[in-house]
This record gives structure tokens, C-alpha cells and sequence, in this order.
């Protein structure tokens, strides 16, 4: 699928964390989500915010005594600052993220850098890196050091992320993680017989 019909107000599409496949946000509600490419599950939020009017204080309004002038918009009253660069803004220019007030080229840089956990549009797949070194370890058993153990870290990771996100049906992340135990005993047992000769 090429992509999906922008959101309303011109946003960017609804997309499936894991395959990117783009999804009809309109048919879409709140809880646990199968992606039809991929079916991998997913927690969807969807939001209707209420339309804001945003009041907007001039420098005339604020009075002699009052009033700084916003950074970007001269004659609107700032009303805070950036919580990272100290900018003065106005109601306009705010953007509030994770407990604080950003302007926004801040919240653009911390955003593109991942420091926003609000902001984050990608996560790693735990339950796929598990499985990945759990099958990797079962032709390569002489490397079953190296895959046993990070399948079973991978498989911790996922798990606790499944909880977090509370999405059931971790079977397959246990079986993985067996297998991991299996080629580290394994590789183990292949490096000892190396010693032994």
C-alpha cells in the first residue's frame, strides 16, 4: 500500500509501528490493533482533542508595566519560556510535552533526537530480536554463546514490553528463550570439548 489519506488538519498518516504499512485512521479506535501486512499487534490511542481558541494577550492589553514581547511574534505577550533555551512565547508558540513547556525548535530538536519519550514514533521489537537469535543460534550451534544469551535477554526485554504494553500471547517469546538456554548449554558443552582435546 503506497500510503493513506492524510489525517484530518493535515497530518502526517497512521502507520504500523512495526511494518510502517500506512493504516486508515478513521476505522481505527482505542486498544489493542492486528496490522492486516505484518499481524503483529499494537496499542492504537486515539485522540479527539477539543477545538482550542487560544486567547492571545497583545502588548497593548498587558499594560505599561507589563509584557515581554514573544521571541517570534513581536506583538503578542509572552506568557512563559522554553523549559530548555529560555525563548519567551505566547500562547501561541508553547508547546507542552512530557511535563514541560518547549518552543518549537526546541521540541523539533528533541523530537528528531528521540529525547521526547511522547514524541517517539518507533520502538525496538524485543520479541523479534528474541526470536532472531534463538533461530540463528540453532545452525550455528558452535556460536550458541554469543545467541543463547542474547536471545534470553532479548526475550526478558520482550516480555516486560509486552506487559507494558499489554499485549498477550508471549508463547512464542518463551519458546525462544528455551532455545536460547539450549544453545548456550550447547555452546558451552562444544567449547569444553574444544578444551578437552
Amino acid at each position: 500500500m503506497s500510503g493513506a489519506p492524510p489525517r484530518a488538519g493535515g497530518s502526517a498518516p497512521v502507520a504500523c509501528p512495526r511494518c510502517r504499512l500506512a493504516l486508515d485512521h478513521s476505522k481505527m479506535s482505542s486498544g489493542s490493533q492486528l496490522c492486516p501486512r505484518c499481524l503483529r499487534a499494537f496499542e492504537a490511542f486515539v485522540l479527539h482533542p477539543p477545538e482550542r481558541r487560544v486567547r492571545v494577550a497583545t502588548l497593548v492589553e498587558a499594560g505599561p508595566e507589563g509584557g515581554i514581547a514573544c521571541a517570534a511574534h513581536k506583538r503578542n505577550a509572552a506568557v512563559t519560556s522554553c523549559s530548555r533555551c529560555g525563548v519567551f512565547m505566547c500562547t501561541l508558540c508553547q508547546v507542552a510535552a512530557d511535563g514541560k513547556v518547549w518552543c518549537p525548535a526546541c521540541f523539533d530538536r528533541l523530537s528528531a533526537e528521540g529525547a521526547l519519550e511522547s514524541a517517539r514514533t518507533s520502538f525496538r521489537d524485543w520479541a523479534g530480536l528474541c526470536h532472531a537469535f534463538a533461530l540463528l543460534g540453532l545452525p550455528l550451534f558452535f556460536l550458541g554463546l554469543a545467541f543463547g544469551p542474547g536471545a534470553l535477554y532479548c526475550g526478558v526485554r520482550a516480555v516486560r514490553q509486552n506487559r507494558t504494553l499489554g499485549i498477550g500471547g508471549g508463547v512464542g517469546i518463551y519458546v525462544s528463550m528455551v532455545l536460547g538456554v539450549a544453545e548456550t548449554a550447547g555452546g558451552a558443552l562444544f567449547v569444553a570439548s574444544l578444551f578437552r582435546r
